[in-house]
């Protein structure tokens, strides 16, 4: 059977989802997909700063590997002052090439994920996007970490080349989703700004010649954010990847007299799905919004990658590259 023949309910049960809440399941199936994404790993893009997969060695530093006396030669700006001084002999820092490059998996589960309309809700398939990234990072021989919020939680994962870290990651991101799961189904007040919250952290965190996947609906996101986002990106690499539902953007042709409810984790309106005039100005405004948000990063030239949540991400994955 080919997968584009596949019905929703077929793909469902083929990612192990009921589409509403992640399953460790789910997660560790991206780990067989592997083979299937190899070939788009050899595919560099035409830019450095932009695309999915990048040059492995590109933007690595040199990080510190132990102190020695200095000698005749040595670059006195390497000179441990603090080693020298403890000593009353002058010592140098050496340093080593970094062989391994930490990829940061930054994941925004606000309750505005909390939507979908055909196949998944965008937050189960933002924790898909993250484990498929995670599991490649790790094959590749990356080491992986990352951020997980919504609001509420806030979990960080430092950079590690082992497996039971990748899932320490998965777990965390069940537990958060869960989170929002629980929040979204009360109706809680939404939470100031989870998404700034976690570049914030990330600038403190994140070491230059690192790779940042930043995932997200990005319906938190001041300039503040960007120009941070900006900064990281001149000395890190800087992906984003924007879940979008296609309700979002157009609202389907209805054959229903009852307005429809239509609610976003945050926000509740009523559409009346007859109404041609209300659907067409429903479009245009939703156009124009992308529209504005796309402006706003090519500014500061940060690459976004649209990920649709009603469409199986590894029927996306070649224009996720």
């Amino acid at each position: 059977m080919m997968m584009q023949s596949l019905t929703t309910e077929q793909w469902l049960e083929r990612l192990h989802t009921d589409g509403l809440r992640p399953s460790m399941q789910e997660l560790m199936y991206y780990r067989t997909k592997l083979p299937a994404f190899a070939r788009h790993q050899r595919q560099l893009p035409a830019s450095s700063q932009s695309g999915a997969l990048l040059s492995k060695t590109r933007g690595r530093g040199m990080e510190f590997d132990e102190v020695r006396h200095y000698q005749p030669g040595d670059d006195v700006r390497s000179i441990d002052w603090r080693v020298t001084a403890r000593t009353g002999k002058a010592h140098t820092k050496l340093y080593r090439e970094e062989k391994d490059r930490p990829v940061y998996i930054v994941v925004d589960l606000a309750l505005t994920q909390l939507f979908g309309s055909q196949l998944l809700f965008k937050s189960v398939q933002a924790c898909h996007l993250a484990s498929a990234l995670a599991w490649q990072t790790l094959q590749r021989g990356d080491k992986v970490g990352g951020i997980i919020s919504n609001g509420w939680l806030q979990k960080e994962y430092k950079p590690s080349l082992q497996h039971k870290s990748v899932m320490h990651f998965l777990r965390g991101l069940l537990e958060i989703h869960q989170d929002s799961f629980v929040r979204w189904q009360q109706q809680s007040a939404p939470h100031v700004a989870p998404l700034s919250d976690s570049i914030e952290h990330l600038t403190h965190l994140v070491k230059p010649g690192s790779l940042i996947n930043l995932i997200s609906d990005f319906e938190h996101l001041d300039n503040s954010s960007l120009e941070q986002l900006a900064r990281l990106n001149t000395r890190s690499s800087v992906r984003t990847f924007k879940l979008y539902d296609p309700m979002e953007q157009t609202l389907p042709e209805g054959y229903s007299s009852q307005p429809l409810s239509v609610h976003d984790g945050e926000r509740q309106a009523m559409v009346n799905l007859n109404n041609v005039r209300q659907r067409r100005d429903y479009q245009q405004q939703a156009t124009n919004e992308l529209t504005r948000l796309s402006e706003r990063f090519k500014h500061y030239r940060l690459p976004m990658t649209l990920v649709s949540s009603a469409v199986a991400l590894e029927q996306q994955w070649p224009e996720l590259r």
